[in-house]
């Protein structure tokens, strides 16, 4: 069966403060009941988000300003954003994991960062539609376009969220490709037709070596000088899919969305056998936490039990079969017996 359905704030620090059966979709043109709202390009454009807001336009946008992770999710289908913003470069200019397949010469950078949304920048661009993330249970809960600034925002253009909170990664796929199709993107093409087999068969030898490795216990956290955050695996698009497939990740506590915050000399609280950590740069490098002597002496850390794991998941097939591929290969090395 196909199976698609820094500096400041980071947007882990936004997750932490803001505290089913595996799916089965054909990925389709069109959304929640919509048809494709114009992918001609001529005449009224429509298409209602997550939050069930609709945005219009006279004809179909083609100025589009997006969050990088949103902007990289659109790329491989043809929708290129003129404008993007959140995390794009590195400190030493290399491109940042949420920025996908982006050509980065070929947009204008709004803002790098997560209190970096420049509104001279975004209106400089004159853009004709806005997309971002839908994090939270809230219709304001948006990734950076949030409070004083949405209203901004939606003075220039409107705004379209898409959720990544409580859905898992086919879904969130399908989403951004009914979008990419509203927009004028191509769903067919070699590279995402290739890039859909790619995650399918991904999906399938992930099972495949969950299964082989019956007791495999999963953690998967970020992390701060200050803090280690375990992941609360419903609240992520990838987490919650891996879930499906049958892998055993620890649920975090506590009443927070996201993560429980640990501090390190609680870094023991959960038995693992593996430990994905975030990869993303502003969490700790594996060479920082290796310097932390609670996580040094976990029994999975000491047996050199680590994989590589970005709380921003890749929201399209090109992107996200390399990344299940990746941790395949983790999960087929992997040891049970770390926990036993």
């Amino acid at each position: 069966m196909s199976v698609f359905r820094g500096a400041g704030l980071s947007r882990r620090g936004f997750l932490v403060a803001a505290g089913g059966a595996a799916a089965t979709l054909a990925l389709a043109a069109c959304g929640d009941g919509e048809r494709p709202a114009n992918a001609a390009g001529s005449g009224p454009w429509a298409f209602t988000d997550d939050r069930g807001q609709k945005a219009s336009r006279d004809q179909r946008p083609t100025r589009v300003v997006a969050y990088a992770s949103s902007a990289a999710a659109l790329w491989d289908y043809g929708v290129h954003a003129t404008g993007v913003f959140g995390p794009q470069k590195t400190a030493d200019g290399k491109k940042e994991i949420q920025a996908g397949n982006i050509d980065l010469s070929a947009e204008t950078s709004i803002g790098n960062a997560w209190d970096d949304f420049s509104m001279e920048k975004f209106a400089a661009l004159k853009p004709d539609l806005v997309v971002t993330g839908l994090t939270g249970a809230k219709p304001t809960d948006l990734w950076v376009i949030k409070d004083d600034l949405a209203a901004k925002v939606q003075q220039v253009a409107p705004i379209v969220a898409l959720s990544e909170y409580k859905v898992t990664l086919p879904k969130v796929m399908q989403r951004y490709e009914q979008l990419a199709v509203a927009l004028g993107g191509d769903a067919n093409s070699a590279a995402i037709t290739q890039g859909k087999a790619d995650f399918q068969r991904a999906s399938d030898d992930l099972r495949a070596a969950i299964k082989s490795k019956p007791g495999l216990k999963v953690l998967v956290v970020s992390s701060d000088k200050d803090n280690l955050y375990v992941c609360k695996p419903e609240f992520f698009a990838d987490l919650s899919y891996y879930r499906d497939l049958g892998m055993d990740i620890v649920n975090g506590g506590g009443s927070d969305d996201y993560y429980e915050t640990l501090s390190w000399e609680q870094a023991g609280k959960y038995a693992a056998d593996l430990i994905l950590t975030d990869s993303r740069t502003y969490a700790l490098t594996r060479q920082q936490l290796a310097q932390i002597p609670t996580w040094a002496q976990l029994p999975a850390v000491k047996a050199n039990q680590l994989g590589d794991w970005s709380a921003e998941p890749r929201f399209n097939p090109v992107l996200a079969a390399p990344v299940i591929q990746q941790l395949t290969a983790v999960v087929k090395n992997a040891r049970t017996d770390i926990t036993a």
